[in-house]
């Protein structure tokens, strides 16, 4: 998802530049602080999300959501203010989010969340991954059908760590407890490693996978996830959870025993 920001606050700038930045399947193309121009790069770009504040340069807010929902209707517009006085006008022109510019990143990604085309990888897939009961990932719908049950399993230890990074020493400790950390073992990591990287780019959702040389992570935000749902209290989640985690895998015990606060 492509995005601009529209503002001549620095302070704001500042604070949603960085917010954009940091959401994993949001990409920052563009800041302007003069809507004139702004307009002028959308004519010549295709963008997928515009935040804007509502009294900028040359233009004000109300008017830029005027010309884009007339020139642009598919673009998502969110605008972000002081207080809540253009609350009215942004829901008059069907903006997709009003924000102060107070808000946190948390407040700010559940925004994004709420947007119909959000929580795709950067292809533009729908990512599941289902963590109650047996451990899957979903892509548009279909489950991932891993040919390597290392692979799956290392994917299952990244969704675990909830865009933490592992190392290779963690890898094995948990795919491998009953093998030393040596050499042949440590082939055996960099070959699964290479074995997700393939099976996920075959589904076209590769970039969900980040590694930096003997560290691995998964991008949270391109994700959905019932756990972490769960750990954010949603009430579906909570109706979902029954008691069963990754029963696959004998390391996710320890997450279950913290997840057991969640059963009714």
């Amino acid at each position: 998802m492509k995005a601009i920001l529209i503002e001549d606050d620095m302070i704001a700038v500042r604070a949603f530049g960085a917010y954009m930045r940091q959401v994993g399947n949001l990409e920052l193309v563009g800041i302007f602080s003069d809507g004139m121009e702004a307009l002028s790069f959308l004519v010549n770009n295709k963008i997928d999300l515009v935040v804007s504040g509502m009294e900028i340069h040359t233009i004000d807010g109300v008017l830029l959501g005027k010309i884009l929902r007339t020139v642009f209707p598919e673009i998502h517009l969110v605008y972000i203010a002081d207080d809540e006085t253009y609350a009215m006008d942004a829901l008059n022109l069907n903006a997709d989010a009003y924000l102060l510019k107070s808000s946190t990143k948390y407040e700010f990604c559940e925004t994004l969340k709420k947007l119909p085309d959000y929580g795709r990888g950067r292809a533009g897939k729908q990512i599941f991954v289902k963590t109650f009961g047996y451990f899957d990932v979903f892509v548009d719908n279909q489950p991932i059908m891993f040919r390597s049950s290392k692979a799956k399993e290392l994917m299952a230890l990244l969704v675990d760590r909830q865009g933490g990074t592992v190392n290779t020493e963690q890898i094995i400790c948990a795919l491998w407890e009953d093998r030393p950390n040596d050499e042949a073992t440590q082939n055996l990591c960099w070959k699964t490693t290479r074995a997700l990287k393939r099976e996920l780019s075959e589904y076209g959702i590769e970039d969900i996978f980040v590694v930096n040389r003997s560290l691995k992570r998964i991008d949270t935000e391109c994700i959905t996830c019932d756990l972490y749902e769960l750990l954010d209290e949603k009430e579906d989640a909570k109706r979902q959870f029954v008691g069963e985690y990754m029963l696959d895998y004998s390391w996710a015990e320890g997450r279950m025993a913290n997840l057991s606060k969640f059963l009714k």
